[in-house]
């Protein structure tokens, strides 16, 4: 019996020392490369592991709400009342940039240059050719050539469509009456669809004309051409990290409103027009699992291997002003971190 009892007790600690939270999460493409680095360090510097897919925001605010899982991913903010209804809340993960990425033989990176009106027209159907006048004005110093166009779009309900339309739709007033910023678009172009950010990238690269809007860390990986866009101030602005920075700072995050800020084509010199946040969605109703996730993104915030990470890949790490922000509001919902 004494043995016996040595035994189930060794067992008991052996099953201790090995417990681990175990978090799965799903939804938006354009963060689905920093937050898979997070989860390799995350496991080996804590022995916690987390999980998280793709599919598109639309698929993480649905699987959310329907309590798939531990939390959703959405490049779209939810507003208050929506949140309250779904019971979520809501706060923001890391900001990146989405960029037009392009496969015009013969033009280097960053060398084209496109304004709101020439990408409006583009995705609209009104301009077809790439050496069309509204194009060739702004790039005198280019030899584009006398071809289609193609288009490459979202196939899915997803974030990155919502923050690409929502800079067209702040910058271009046609855009703005006739498709506004959502989702979902019915596209005035003869477009290509593809299901999220990575086969995005991946039809642009094998598709010449072709132009595209993806987050800026799979232009990296798949090492694409990416446009220089005119800014709101009217300036040209390249899509780098530094010029992501500055867009950056326009963000007017606030706890009641759980953070909802749409940061496309906000002002300031050399400040990249389609910068945008991306969101984890959590239960209201489940504190305990929150807490988990919660967990995982404090040591996000705070662990300096994360923050590498996010800043090899083109995003950028929240400032501190917000993560004490984001702090105050999982401690206002009961949801930090033990």
């Amino acid at each position: 019996m004494k043995k016996l009892a040595m035994l189930a007790l060794a067992g008991a600690l052996v099953s201790g020392a090995f417990a681990s939270d175990k978090i799965m999460g799903q939804g938006a493409t354009f963060p689905l490369p920093v937050y898979k680095d997070w989860a390799k360090i995350y496991y080996k510097q804590t022995g916690n592991q987390v999980t998280y897919s793709g599919g598109g925001s639309g698929k993480g605010i649905s699987a959310i709400t329907d309590r798939n899982g531990n939390f959703g991913g959405s490049d779209s903010a939810l507003k208050k009342d929506e949140l309250n209804e779904k019971k979520l809340l809501q706060f923001p993960a890391v900001i990146g940039s989405i960029v037009l990425a392009y496969n015009i033989d013969g033009v280097k990176d960053m060398e084209l240059k496109l304004d709101a009106e020439a990408v409006a027209g583009i995705f609209s159907g009104k301009i077809t050719k790439w050496n069309d006048p509204a194009i060739a004005k702004i790039n005198e110093n280019i030899k584009l050539p006398d071809a289609d166009i193609v288009p490459v779009v979202r196939s899915e309900s997803s974030g990155t469509t919502f923050n690409f339309t929502s800079y067209l739709s702040k910058a271009n007033e046609d855009w703005a009456k006739n498709y506004g910023a959502a989702k979902t678009i019915n596209w005035g172009a003869k477009v290509t669809p593809a299901q999220g950010n990575p086969l995005v990238a991946k039809t642009i690269k094998q598709t010449p004309n072709s132009i595209g809007y993806i987050e800026y860390a799979y232009k990296v990986t798949e090492n694409l051409n990416a446009a220089t866009l005119k800014t709101a101030n009217g300036d040209w602005a390249e899509p780098t990290e530094e010029n992501f920075a500055k867009a950056a700072l326009n963000s007017n995050f606030s706890i009641d409103e759980h953070f909802y800020d749409v940061l496309a084509y906000g002002k300031g010199e050399k400040s990249y027009p389609i910068a945008a946040a991306t969101f984890i969605l959590l239960p209201s109703d489940n504190a305990e699992d929150g807490k988990k996730v919660t967990k995982f993104f404090k040591w996000a915030f705070e662990n300096d291997e994360a923050k590498k990470a996010a800043a090899n890949l083109g995003y950028l790490p929240l400032p501190k002003d917000t993560v004490d922000m984001i702090e105050e509001y999982w401690k206002k919902y009961d949801i930090f971190p033990k």
